[in-house]
């Protein structure tokens, strides 16, 4: 009886919403918290001030993509450059 009863509760607890956004594991995207070259899709880990992320090469005819609130993010000497990392854990390779 008492499994039936923990069975309902652990049921009960898992609801299927998604994981709040500081629960993601960093993907490699755009902004993305990385450590080295290896954590970013396009191989393009770079330190900007207190930060350090996933970036891409920019230009004036290929802009940089906003970043994950929808802000524009700027093109500084050919590299986007955002304000903040994209709310994921960076998560170590095993």
């Amino acid at each position: 009886m008492r499994s039936a009863a923990l069975l309902v509760i652990a049921i009960a607890a898992c609801t299927g919403d998604a994981p709040p956004a500081s629960q993601n594991n960093c993907t490699g995207a755009a902004y993305d918290k990385c450590a080295d070259e290896h954590d970013c899709m396009d191989m393009n880990c770079r330190p900007f001030g207190s930060i350090q992320v996933c970036t891409q090469v920019c230009s004036d005819t290929m802009p940089c993509p906003n970043d994950e609130m929808g802000n524009t993010v700027p093109c500084n000497s050919g590299l986007c450059q955002p304000a903040a990392a994209n709310d994921c854990k960076l998560v170590a390779a095993p």
